[in-house]
């Protein structure tokens, strides 16, 4: 049934994995501010959640692309 999934590469899944990575890295970054900083007690630089979402998922990003 699914004998066509043998012919593609695995280079195709990093590329998806990756792809998926920076939509999700993107859409954080369309988030509105008051939603991320909902709950912290100021806004200061290093409670902004979308630094934080850029951070963790470019090294997901280059832990899928090194191995």
């Amino acid at each position: 049934m699914y004998e066509w999934l043998k012919s593609i590469p695995l280079f195709w899944g990093k590329i998806i994995a990756v792809a998926g990575f920076a939509v999700m890295t993107i859409w954080a970054w369309f988030r509105p501010k008051s939603y991320i900083f909902k709950g912290a007690p100021d806004q200061r630089w290093w409670r902004d959640l979308r630094i934080w979402t850029t951070v963790l998922l470019g090294l997901q990003i280059i832990i899928y692309l090194s191995f």
